[in-house]
């Protein structure tokens, strides 16, 4: 499969599949409560909810699959690449975590300080987002294994690797394994799988036909499969809102095919675009703080219909994190924050 230079065309795609992606991340964060509170919640504001959180479940795979198709175009210098990501990713990571590890023990509650427990927040993760920073980390330090090996890989062996993975995925399906000999796929399976499936789409031509049926049919079965089962069992079932499963994938791989060759001849668009995209790490480290000041002053779902309020609470928060991120990046050392 040949390398291609990336575009100024799929550029604009892939930075748009990130900002909706970094939308739909505060979209899930918005409708959780309400989806987890099942029994608690109306019915009609659970399902209101479990729309909203089902049609959002693509993001973190998007992100995955965005790197994918950014990194794996390109040849690294071991220690230049490492340097080069973790130098970017680390300080603001360690900087947010120390801000969360203080917040959620000294400012929203009254524990007394310990240095052991902030080095262990930051060691195991102290807010609910930053796992996919551990989890983005790890898949990085495969990339100049798996660039080396895709760089001069036949299009079939690409594709024997990602149908391995996405059988992986298929058993991940409730009390479908037992049926499946017990053969070890642990190397093919994970988020790499998603960092692979990036790079594949983003040179493969797919009809939008396709995409628009994955996205259908990997959509309805998160939303009908998840209300059936927690209707059935009387408690939130969470199976169809995991990242690698089954239905997140077909969702996920429509959703990429659609955007990731999109663009735009209008450069205030691009303009716009460009800047929104920069500034989502930081949008994406800062939301749940953002998320918390809002319930603090009561704007949150309860404020109105989880029809209007979920949307809007969402937009809130992703505009007033831009804003603070885009200011911050104007200071001198603002790259260490966002």
């Amino acid at each position: 499969m040949k390398d291609e230079c990336i575009s100024f065309q799929s550029q604009f795609g892939l930075s748009f599949l990130r900002i909706l992606a970094t939308f739909s991340v505060i979209i899930i964060h918005v409708s959780g409560p309400l989806v987890m509170n099942f029994g608690k919640t109306p019915l009609f504001d659970w399902q209101v909810a479990n729309f909203f959180d089902s049609i959002s479940r693509y993001a973190v795979p998007l992100f995955f699959m965005i790197s994918g198709a950014l990194l794996l175009r390109k040849d690294y210098q071991l220690i230049d690449f490492l340097k080069g990501r973790f130098g970017k990713i680390l300080p603001p990571f360690l900087i947010w975590s120390l801000i969360y590890s203080f917040t959620n023990r000294y400012v929203f509650s009254n524990e007394e300080f310990s240095f052991i427990k902030v080095v262990r927040d930051i060691f195991y993760g102290c807010k609910y987002h930053l796992w996919f920073i551990y989890a983005l980390l790890g898949v990085y330090l495969t990339v100049p294994i798996l660039r080396k090996w895709i760089k001069d890989a036949p299009e079939k062996e690409i594709l024997y690797a990602l149908i391995i993975w996405i059988f992986t995925l298929t058993l991940t399906i409730p009390n479908l394994k037992i049926y499946f000999p017990k053969i070890d796929l642990t190397y093919f399976s994970g988020f790499i799988g998603y960092f692979v499936l990036g790079y594949y789409l983003s040179l493969i031509k797919f009809k939008r036909i396709i995409a628009i049926l994955s996205f259908v049919i990997g959509i309805s079965i998160t939303i009908m499969g998840t209300y059936y089962f927690t209707v059935k069992h009387s408690n939130f079932y969470y199976y169809f809102y995991e990242y690698l499963s089954l239905n997140t994938f077909l969702v996920s791989s429509g959703v990429f095919v659609l955007f990731n060759k999109m663009h735009s001849s209008d450069k205030k668009i691009f303009a716009i675009v460009s800047q929104l995209n920069q500034a989502c790490f930081g949008v994406y480290l800062m939301h749940p703080l953002m998320l918390k000041l809002f319930l603090l002053i009561g704007f949150d779902v309860s404020i109105a219909s989880p029809i209007i309020s979920i949307l809007l609470v969402a937009i809130v928060c992703f505009l007033l994190c831009f804003i603070m991120i885009y200011c911050i990046k104007k200071f001198k050392y603002g790259y260490l924050i966002a």
